[in-house]
């Protein structure tokens, strides 16, 4: 029997609301392209410092990729707002089950591998299930914080397994990335000028480094 069809009173429902999707959707697009725009701001510093003096192409491309940055971080904004707005979770004593503007799946009591709530605004429940038996599949049923009916699910939870707490990164870990990135612009080009100005070859292997770098550390924010 599928969640429409169950009575209402045995179905625990909820629901984040266009404000908090609105929320969640512009952090999430601002961090990306955050963490898409550091690197490319490092490269250009980087290679400025070298005194390589790049000519019009190099600008170019560098307009055209802030401009993608931009672009990607809208269409993602656009798209996450409505699937969060779009967002219906109802649970019951046997299954959860999501809806989204492209699907809705459930994932059943028995099949629950692990509940996780993670702290902070931005956190939240999220139900893993065990992998699929023929397809090896793991389906993840999210329940940002916000919502309403979001502590009767999570009460209703509680009854299926332990809850697990995870602590999001708070302020002084993001601060502490962005002096890292910030630190990496202003100082860095320093110590290449010092060292290996002379070597175009080590000086280029160096900036590729760098933004190699840089980007792995903003992905694992």
């Amino acid at each position: 029997m599928g969640p429409d069809e169950r009575a209402a009173e045995e179905l625990t429902r909820y629901r984040l609301g266009p404000r908090e999707a609105t929320f969640r959707a512009r952090a999430a697009a601002l961090v990306t392209a955050f963490g898409q725009l550091a690197p490319i701001l490092l490269a250009v510093v980087l290679v400025e410092r070298l005194g390589w003096a790049p000519g019009g192409p190099f600008w170019a491309v560098v307009l055209v990729l802030i401009a993608l940055v931009v672009v990607r971080a809208g269409v993602g904004y656009g798209r996450l707002r409505r699937k969060l707005a779009a967002l219906i979770v109802t649970a019951s004593a046997d299954d959860i089950h999501v809806e989204t503007t492209s699907d809705g799946y459930s994932i059943a009591r028995a099949n629950v591998a692990r509940i996780v709530e993670v702290d902070g605004r931005l956190g939240g429940l999220r139900v893993e299930s065990l992998p699929d038996a023929r397809s090896g599949v793991v389906y993840e049923a999210n329940v940002p914080r916000g919502g309403t009916g979001y502590e009767d699910v999570r009460r209703l939870l509680e009854e299926w397994a332990p809850i697990r707490r995870r602590s999001r990164r708070g302020p002084a870990v993001r601060l502490a990335i962005g002096a890292v990135v910030v630190a990496a612009i202003f100082f860095v080009p320093f110590l290449l000028e010092d060292f290996v100005a002379r070597s175009k070859v080590v000086a280029a292997a160096l900036v590729a480094g760098m933004w190699l770098v840089t980007r792995m550390v903003l992905r694992r924010r």
